[in-house]
């Protein structure tokens, strides 16, 4: 009778050491593998900073500003400047406030004088009044004027130059048989004397609370003069007052030419707040809106009521029985 031998069980006990050493060997190898990773790693991070005592100097892109001089011509012989000052952010200009332009005067020889500064409003725009005699003249009687925004730490600086030939623009108002008439004469300074604007768009606005109303417009003739009437019907101030403008406006030789004048050809508007009338515009709503809005409110706390008596009702009918339960 031969015997057989049960070597499955040895077989499984001598076998698990082997797995052992084999997993750990595993284990050690990934183990020596993550740690030449991560130094490599806090290597190329050391190298990648900066030495000991030496700043790390970071390049600031500095925005790109553009300044827009403009000039408006009085009557009064005086001119009142003004500069848009705008910054590109995000590839579009934006208004810039806050900040200071300087107006020069350049003469002949390139000579610049200061004007003077002024700060540019929430608009972006800064503006300054001069008076006509204190600049210099070029050899062809223009005058030579400029606007300067010197930059600062986030942007860069920007100049604007504007050459501007001496302009008068004079309105006067005439009234006759209730026809209101504005006469305008538009002349430029010469060697020779008063040359006419010839040919000129001429734009009247009445000033509102917001903006101006345009309320005609017209073109000088050969002898730069025109005459517009001006409407009737117009509200006015408490009075009926008026304050109308004349405007030549953006030629590339004079720039803006105004004239101004107060007149009463408005009727009178009291500004005093009165008692305001029923409507459903008005904060006082007609009187049959009240009665029915209070009628349709009574209905529905009226229904209220009668569901919550009903309700105490019914627990007070209950048996006693159910009330226990």
């Amino acid at each position: 009778m031969i015997m057989k031998r049960n070597t499955g069980k040895f077989y499984h006990m001598t076998i698990w050491p082997y797995y052992l050493v084999l997993m750990m060997g595993i284990w050690w190898i990934s183990g020596t593998t993550l740690y030449a990773q991560a130094d490599t790693t806090m290597q190329v991070d050391t190298a990648a900073q900066p030495a000991a005592g030496e700043e790390a100097v970071e390049e600031k892109e500095s925005i790109k500003s553009k300044t827009s001089l403009s000039a408006d011509q009085y009557p009064d012989l005086t001119i009142v400047l003004k500069a848009l000052l705008r910054a590109k952010v995000e590839g579009s200009y934006q208004k810039v406030p806050g900040q200071k332009i300087t107006f020069l005067t350049v003469n002949a020889d390139g000579e610049e004088t200061i004007l003077g500064d002024t700060i540019t409003a929430p608009n972006g725009i800064a503006s300054l009044r001069i008076i006509k005699s204190n600049l210099v003249k070029s050899e062809d009687g223009s005058y030579s004027l400029l606007a300067r925004f010197d930059g600062n730490d986030n942007m860069d600086g920007s100049e604007s130059d504007l050459m501007l030939r001496p302009a008068t623009l004079v309105m006067e108002a005439k009234e006759a048989d209730s026809t209101y008439t504005l006469s305008l004469l538009a002349t430029a300074e010469s060697a020779e004397g008063p040359v006419p604007i010839a040919a000129a768009p001429v734009s009247v606005y009445v000033k509102r609370m917001f903006s101006s109303l345009k309320v005609a417009e017209g073109e000088t003739d050969e002898a730069g003069m025109i005459e517009v009437e001006f409407p009737v019907g117009l509200a006015g101030d408490e009075e009926g007052k008026l304050e109308i403008t004349a405007m030549i406006e953006e030629t590339e030789e004079y720039g803006n030419l105004s004239a101004s004048s107060t007149e009463k050809w408005g009727y009178a508007v009291s500004k005093a707040p009165g008692e305001i009338q029923r409507a459903l515009w008005s904060p006082h709503p007609p009187t049959w809106m009240v009665i029915t809005f209070f009628v349709l409110m009574g209905v529905v706390w009226i229904h209220y009521a009668i569901l919550i008596y009903n309700l105490f009702r019914i627990k007070a009918q209950r048996p006693a029985s159910a009330q226990k339960l």
